[in-house]
């Protein structure tokens, strides 16, 4: 009965950890004006820069261009974000159960850092 108890609460806390670790477009513009999301906002932000590299070295393929020196403040980050899923409002709306954070990311990354054609 104990380990049932155990494992139970196991669970409990595996699904809590995980539901609250992609917060959904709505609960971060709730939260957006505190530090919560910013270790997950630089977790994007590493992401991208990941896959925009690797996308470069094996296809020479950029998304964005932002230069590689260049750090960001989470505090303009989340501007980026704020600025991006208001520019697409009625998206972002329609989605705002869903966890589209790092769409919006790449969408403001995209716009801010544009590659040269």
């Amino acid at each position: 009965m104990r380990s049932v108890l155990i494992i139970m609460l196991c669970l409990v806390l595996g699904i809590s950890t995980s539901e609250s670790s992609q917060p959904s477009t709505k609960r971060f513009l709730e939260e957006i004006d505190t530090k919560k999301y910013d270790t997950y906002i630089y977790g994007l932000e590493s992401g991208l820069d990941w896959a925009n590299e690797i996308l470069f070295r094996e296809h020479g393929i950029e998304i964005f261009c932002k230069p590689n020196d260049l750090e960001i403040s989470a505090t303009l980050l989340k501007k980026f974000l704020k600025e991006e899923i208001t520019k697409n409002l009625s998206f972002y709306r329609k989605y705002e159960n869903e966890p589209l954070i790092g769409l919006a990311f790449r969408n403001a990354y995209i716009e801010r850092f544009p590659c040269e054609k």
